[in-house]
């Protein structure tokens, strides 16, 4: 039964408004299962609830309506022309038959571009958008926690379109591999967000110890756009992976995409505890980055720093003597006017 013909449906009865009810719980339920975890994981500083909820809704809102527009763009645009010369026939539902040669090279392009590298471009501009110069940006496990609400609103969404198509198993199956899948290419692509984040600190305290005259002007700064690079490219690739396997169809590409799953569990669930554990603020991190890069910066700050102390006190010794002898003389008028 497809959502159209579901919702139709459940315009009859009471039970088929508890069904659709219920169906949209079990889709959302991994989701907000797993931003619950991820949210009690944030030990520094918790994020605001609001940024979080609209971390959620556009992830939701704007990353599967832009995901649908593009995706059909590209289909339209770029693949089927493509590829319809290579056509062996035709189905009876009116789709184009490929030999598997070509299928395969087809679903390669489909899945690792029209799909993998659309899905996770839509969420990296969503979280550019909302959190790139937000204030509340100020931690290393931030990037974590807003790439991984931003995607799982995304899947909460698409989870609920493909449950009222396809009922209660289908949110057992996608509730195991699908929507943690999304929270896997989320824990990548926030872990690279995150570096890309503290090097960008890092360049600002870079540049403000060259202009203190701390390090030469012309040392190479950092160059974070490698990380923003990384944000998108890396969970791309996973993504693609993941959706490329399942379109063979066969039992040991199955075995291949589920043995992907489970190191994928371990590997991100694992760097989200690691993340949590080691949290901090980012200007430590960007200090700490600065540093090893110039060793001996921290010798030079402090010596500046003594430097400061000793003109401070030097200028406060200078000043102690006048202060003295206007007292005196505040004193001496006081005197004055109390003998007469």
């Amino acid at each position: 039964m497809n959502t159209r013909s579901l919702l139709a449906n459940a315009g009859s009865g009471a039970v088929g408004i508890i069904t659709v009810i219920l169906l949209i719980f079990a889709a959302l339920l991994p989701a907000i299962i797993l931003c619950t975890y991820v949210y009690k994981k944030d030990r520094v500083e918790k994020e605001p609830l609001g940024l979080l909820i609209k971390l959620l809704l556009c992830g939701a809102i704007i990353g599967v309506v832009g995901a649908i527009i593009i995706e059909v763009a590209f289909q339209n645009i770029i693949l089927e022309p493509m590829f319809a010369g290579y056509a062996i026939g035709t189905s009876p539902d009116g789709q184009l038959v490929f030999s598997d040669s070509v299928r395969h090279v087809r679903d390669f392009i489909e899945y690792f571009f029209g799909v993998g590298l659309v899905e996770e471009g839509i969420k990296l501009a969503v979280l550019i958008m909302l959190t790139r110069k937000n204030k509340e940006f100020n931690s290393l496990f931030d990037g974590i926690i807003y790439s991984i609400f931003v995607s799982l609103g995304f899947a909460g969404l698409e989870n609920v379109f493909y449950v009222l198509d396809n009922g209660f198993g289908n949110a057992i199956m996608r509730g195991i591999l699908s929507v943690p899948g999304h929270m896997f290419f989320a824990v990548i692509m926030g872990y690279y967000y995150s570096l890309w984040h503290i090097t960008d600190k890092a360049t600002q305290m870079e540049k403000m110890y060259k202009g203190a005259g701390l390090i030469h002007s012309e040392a190479p700064e950092f160059n974070g756009r490698k990380y923003a690079v990384l944000a998108l490219v890396v969970p791309t690739i996973v993504h693609g992976a993941y959706d490329f396997g399942l379109s063979f169809g066969t039992l040991f590409s199955f075995v291949l995409v589920i043995a992907l799953v489970i190191y994928m569990y371990v590997y991100c669930f694992g760097r989200i505890k690691k993340m949590s554990a080691s949290d901090a603020p980012s200007e430590g991190y960007a200090y700490a980055m600065v540093i090893k890069k110039y060793p001996t910066l921290s010798d030079l700050i402090s010596a500046r720093n003594a430097e400061l102390e000793a003109q401070k006190a030097e200028a406060q010794a200078q000043s102690d003597p006048m202060i003295e002898t206007e007292a005196e003389s505040h004193s001496n008028e006081v005197q004055t006017v109390s003998d007469n």
